[in-house]
């Protein structure tokens, strides 16, 4: 979309090809009145679960299961002070840690968020739907298929300029291969700067956190054996 000055000249220079003047009031009424135009490739939507934001969620599913901010944190491989961050939505929250705070608190994932089914086998650019978590500037795409005895789980992450992940440690393995941009992961305080091509695979029961580090946003493809998806009804 063209911001509004440039908007306006833009109407300017087409004015002289028209032998019939062009009112602009007119025509800006009309361009912000008109109905909003959403391309399939470029689908985002926020999970539905945001009326009641996700650190509501995260707070009231916490007291019902009689756990204190310590005891989720110890358990989910997060900090106390993160997760009284994310209760009073001061912070985003990653699919992965919502994963562990999810296991913690014995609740199915989609409790917390909802994401896009994927029934068939196989997903195809522009396709997919790129999805936020309430609405957080990290965008997903989910890859992977859930099936009896699946072990893997695939996104593509969209990483604004500046983005940072929290701390966080889970079971399992992690690999990330980057798309585009320039990424840094952490692992065990030891930086790994990554660009496109390059890649990382490691025991992600170390603790880790990932970062934008380009001037770009940057797309990478994540792939760990932790559970991502729920994909059956919350009860």
């Amino acid at each position: 979309m063209l911001p509004c000055a440039e908007f306006k000249s833009h109407l300017n220079s087409r004015q002289r090809n028209f032998s019939v003047p062009l009112n602009f009031n007119k025509a800006t009424s009309l361009f912000y009145n008109a109905p909003p135009v959403i391309l399939a490739p470029f689908r985002t939507r926020a999970t539905p679960k945001t009326v009641e934001q996700i650190g509501e969620r995260l707070r009231r599913y916490r007291r019902a299961a009689n756990k204190t901010l310590n005891q989720v944190a110890a358990e989910s491989g997060l900090t106390a002070s993160f997760l009284s961050q994310a209760e009073r939505n001061l912070t985003g929250v990653s699919i992965s840690s919502l994963a562990n705070i999810a296991k913690s608190l014995g609740i199915p994932l989609n409790a917390l968020f909802d994401q896009p089914a994927q029934h068939q086998p196989d997903s195809h650019q522009g396709q997919r739907v790129r999805y936020t978590i309430g609405g957080q500037p990290l965008a997903y795409e989910r890859l992977s298929s859930n099936f009896p005895g699946n072990l893997i789980n695939a996104v593509k992450m969209s990483m604004p300029v500046g983005y940072q992940s929290e701390l966080i440690s889970h079971d399992g393995a992690e690999f990330a291969y980057v798309l585009s941009g320039q990424i840094a992961y952490t692992i065990e305080g030891r930086n790994y700067p990554l660009g496109p091509g390059d890649s990382v695979h490691f025991d992600a029961a170390k603790p880790h956190f990932l970062a934008n580090a380009g001037d770009e946003v940057a797309e990478v493809l994540t792939v760990t054996t932790m559970g991502l998806f729920d994909d059956h009804p919350t009860p």
